[in-house]
């Protein structure tokens, strides 16, 4: 039997031992820099802790362990397809493969599961939440252990069984409605267990407004970290009726109880806030020598509610400090056990972590106007989308807290702005023909303006997180739609879907002259063509981590030189490249793509069994294409595979393949509909490529808005985006082989 200490794993050993004593710790304003290091040297303690087989070591509980160290990593901004990461995750995947049962790791797992991603983990994470409901107590909490049901007890007709007899303990509990309510994003119903819990911790209240590790002590057994933990299940107790109440009156959300009052009315629960006040107190008392365990779950309560302070004390201020005097030079945390579990707790305080993003939404709402500029002081609010860009001072951002739909008004961009979506949300711009400056609506047939959604003469224009469709009005077919049109200037998208949803020959991204675009984590999908270039000098392309799914994948046209770059991408189209009506030079480089076209390019080549004016250079690509490059629709006789294609152009394609391509869900390209996802472009198991040693095509889970941009923007990648450049995702990819 294992020792009581090691079961209450995550509790710091010690649950109920949440403050050291000792003279008052007085903290300075956190030191930005020196909490950036801190978090820095903590990463890589954590990374050089991991055994060969991907775990982390916690007697009895490898699982949760290896769980939460690895979401640490991600948490601060080590990439999904870090190999340290990868091994990590796949040691969870595979330990909730078998008869998992311990609370605290089900949860980890599920959080951790949920944090990557990935879709196929869909059905481990339902069998997650069948356990922790299952494990759930009479009294409403949980224990050290839970049963080992599957999933199809989920079932209507299946939840029928009685719940045990038991108290549990806070600690449990607290783990137990975290990992449900990840799950309940999964389809898993919790709203039973969660009027269980919130009755649990209204009754098992102490005097002091406080609890305590067991709901049955008394006022002098409050804790800190169990104080946290009882204002954190009546959290998700409240978001869980506020869900429940949405989904049965949708309206709801556009009332003023949707506006940010739900958070108050927590606030001034009397219940709530009798602990509210005494966790304040608790926050207060923060030191060196104060548990992790405790000061994360004061960050979690602080992060969810959004607040800078809990009762009168800055608690960040308070705990990073804390936190900084108390880090070994090697980056670890001292912790009792010599485990990483005080260290992953450390560095998830300092990145403020929020684990809990749409239970903070939902006590938010959403603002009745969804546009805003962040960076202003007072963040003035819009009620369009038009009134934010006129409003918009160069080089400043407009951030969309709301999901839509948004008719847009053939907007016209001529300075740098940045569109991005506000956490949480995945917003989608449609088009609508938009009005003159005499307050004349625009005729498409005549204005080229309101043949696009948006249209960029000049600046550097980023879009972040968003999702543009287009379905031009009927008898509209002879006018040129556009998603997005370029006249000048540079375009970059990051996790955008740019789709169609009638077919009406519509081209996602149109470029007039010279320029620059950049695509990373997005996709393109229509029934024409994705990228058209009427060049007229030179201009670069660079499509990163990006699916093209479209008839053409790119046309060019004019003169020039064109430099294209893809990265780790899908390009699944009935052409490739197309340049018939092109008469400059091409220079190409592929890097871990797949390639799945009826033509690779049967326009591309300027002359018959020529490569003049035409470079094509790269590694590890895989082809499945019907017809290679040619000329005028000829095709060169002397490529009729990859290593041919690549002794083409003088060997610069290196290692190229023809392992068969098969996506999650194949699609005719052509057959563009508005809401598909990157993930479809996932490989499946059927397709050989899943089973090879190297990694091709996209990062899935990072890819595409909505979840693939909430994950993408927490790695360290999004940081160098915003300064303006464009991290490739092969250096992610490549490690992997390795792996």
């Amino acid at each position: 039997m294992r020792s009581q200490a090691c079961n209450r794993f995550l509790a710091a050993s010690l649950a109920m031992l949440l403050l050291l004593a000792g003279p008052k710790f007085m903290a300075l304003a956190a030191d930005e820099a020196a909490v950036e290091a801190g978090r820095l040297k903590g990463i890589e303690y954590l990374k050089s802790k991991q055994e060969a087989d991907g775990s982390w070591v916690y007697e009895g509980h490898s699982v949760g362990i290896t769980a939460l160290c690895t979401l640490a990593l991600i948490e601060n901004g080590v990439p999904l397809y870090d190999p340290v990461v990868d091994k990590g995750y796949k040691r969870v995947r595979k330990g909730v493969d078998g008869e998992l049962k311990q609370t605290y790791d089900l949860t980890l797992a599920a959080l951790l599961l949920a944090r990557v991603g990935d879709r196929a983990d869909k059905a481990l994470i339902r069998t997650i939440g069948a356990r922790l409901l299952a494990g759930q107590l009479e009294s409403g909490g949980w224990s050290y252990t839970c049963p080992a049901v599957d999933a199809t007890s989920l079932a209507s007709s299946a939840r029928g069984t009685k719940r045990k007899a038991g108290d549990g303990d806070n600690s449990c509990t607290q783990f137990g409605v975290l990992g449900l309510w990840v799950c309940s994003r999964y389809g898993v119903s919790i709203d039973e267990a969660m009027q269980l819990v919130a009755a649990r911790f209204v009754d098992s209240q102490n005097e002091d407004g406080g609890w305590t590790y067991n709901p049955k002590g008394t006022k002098t057994d409050s804790t800190g970290s169990m104080t946290s933990a009882g204002l954190f299940c009546l959290t998700v107790a409240r978001a869980t009726k506020i869900r429940q109440e949405l989904q049965k009156a949708p309206a709801v959300r556009g009332s003023a109880t949707a506006k940010g009052a739900e958070k108050a009315t927590l606030l001034g629960d009397p219940i709530y806030s009798k602990g509210f006040t005494q966790v304040g107190y608790y926050a207060k008392s923060m030191s060196p020598g104060s548990a992790r365990y405790f000061m994360w779950s004061v960050e979690r309560l602080g992060v969810l509610l959004g607040l800078e302070k809990l009762g009168d004390v800055k608690w960040f201020d308070q705990g990073s400090t804390a936190l900084l005097k108390s880090q070994k030079p090697d980056g670890s945390w001292p912790d009792s056990k010599e485990s990483p579990a005080d260290t992953a707790f450390a560095i998830l305080f300092l990145r403020k972590a929020n684990l809990g993003s749409d239970i903070s939404r939902l006590l938010e709402g959403e603002p009745e106007q969804a546009f805003c500029i962040p960076a202003r002081e007072g963040t003035p609010r819009f009620a369009t989308l038009q009134e934010a860009i006129t409003s918009a001072q160069p080089g400043e951002t407009i951030r969309i807290d709301g999901n839509g739909p948004f008719r847009c008004q053939n907007d016209l961009f001529k300075q740098d702005l940045t569109l991005t979506a506000g956490f949480g949300y995945a917003p989608v711009l449609e088009y609508a023909v938009g009005y003159d400056a005499t307050g004349l609506r625009y005729r498409p047939e005549r204005d080229a303006v309101a043949q696009a959604l948006f249209t960029v003469e000049s600046g550097t224009v980023t879009l972040e997180g968003l999702r543009l469709q287009m379905d031009p009005p009927a008898g509209s077919n002879t006018i040129p739609w556009r998603i997005l049109q370029v006249n000048g200037g540079k375009l970059r998208l990051l996790n955008c879907a740019l789709s169609e949803g009638t077919k009406r020959g519509i081209v996602a991204i149109s470029s007039n002259g010279t320029g620059e675009i950049v695509i990373k984590n997005s996709l393109l999908s229509t029934s024409a063509t994705a990228i058209q270039l009427n060049m007229t000098g030179d201009e670069s392309v660079t499509i990163d981590n990006s699916v093209i799914f479209a008839t053409k994948g790119i046309d060019v046209a004019g003169k020039g030189l064109l430099s294209l770059l893809l990265s780790a991408s899908a390009i699944h189209t009935a052409e490739g490249i197309t340049a018939e009506k092109f008469t400059g030079e091409i220079h190409s480089k592929a890097m871990h793509c797949v390639f799945k076209c009826d033509s690779l390019g049967s326009t591309f080549l300027t002359a018959d069994a020529s490569n003049t004016g035409r470079t094509w250079e790269g590694r590890n690509n895989v082809y499945n294409v019907g017809k290679w490059v040619g000329a005028k629709g000829k095709p060169a006789v002397q490529v009729k595979d990859p290593a041919s294609f690549s002794k083409f152009f003088d060997g610069g394609d290196v290692d190229p393949s023809k392992l068969t391509i098969s996506f999650v869900n194949s699609r005719r390209p052509g057959t563009s509909t508005h809401g598909l996802n990157s993930q479809e472009w996932d490989l499946s198991e059927k397709s050989e490529l899943a089973f090879s040693a190297k990694k091709y095509g996209i990062l899935a889970a990072i890819t595409g808005p909505g979840g693939g941009f909430s994950r993408f923007r927490e790695e360290i990648s999004y940081n160098q985006w915003i300064k303006g450049e464009t991290p490739l995702s092969v250096a992610e990819l490549e490690p992997l082989a390795k792996n």
